[in-house]
């Protein structure tokens, strides 16, 4: 993300860390529906995802003040989503899913792409990745996030994410041709 995109979340992180009155309440505002969609396409749920941004919520409303790098609030929330979102999962009912994917021979594949009239069949096709696969697809191509925060975020390396982004959109591309369905 540029400089210049991460000057309003800078000045909305140092709002908050100063106790302005709103200040909060205004990066609900910004970030809740994103952090939303990131949820859900974490937990699978719209009533898991609202359950995981409450738990976001009240850890960034604790921790905000502790945020070393006002900058970095995006992906800062992003963090806290996907810990909480993994935690569910985990407890719940997707342990052996979040866990299953094993990553083998690195290959360069055609890169895909998509008109918006395509936009309903993308995200249906997200809908049928694995959980790792649909995360770092989510925070890279929707949310903007780079590859370093990505990796920051899902707490792996870097090359772990760019392997990541790889197979998943070489399964989007299946998905999308009628070929597989990778659930």
């Amino acid at each position: 993300m540029e400089s210049k995109d991460r000057a309003p979340y800078e000045w909305l992180a140092l709002r908050c860390q100063s106790g302005e009155a709103g200040a909060f309440e205004d990066l609900i505002a910004v970030m809740e529906r994103p952090l939303l969609y990131y949820a859900t396409s974490l937990t699978g749920s719209t009533d898991s995802a609202l359950d995981v941004l409450q738990e976001v919520w009240i850890k960034a409303l604790g921790n905000i003040r502790k945020l070393k790098d006002p900058g970095a609030l995006r992906p800062w929330l992003y963090s806290i989503t996907h810990g909480v979102a993994v935690d569910r999962i985990r407890k719940n009912y997707m342990r052996e899913q979040a866990e299953k994917f094993q990553y083998e021979d690195f290959e360069e594949a055609e890169e895909p792409s998509f008109a918006a009239e395509d936009a309903a069949q993308v995200h249906a096709a997200l809908n049928q990745l694995g959980l790792h696969h649909r995360e770092v697809l989510v925070l890279h191509f929707l949310e903007d996030l780079s590859i370093a925060e990505i990796a920051m975020v899902v707490g792996c390396s870097e090359g772990t994410v760019k392997s990541r982004i790889h197979h998943a959109k070489r399964q989007m591309k299946k998905i999308l041709e009628g070929r597989e369905s990778c659930q």
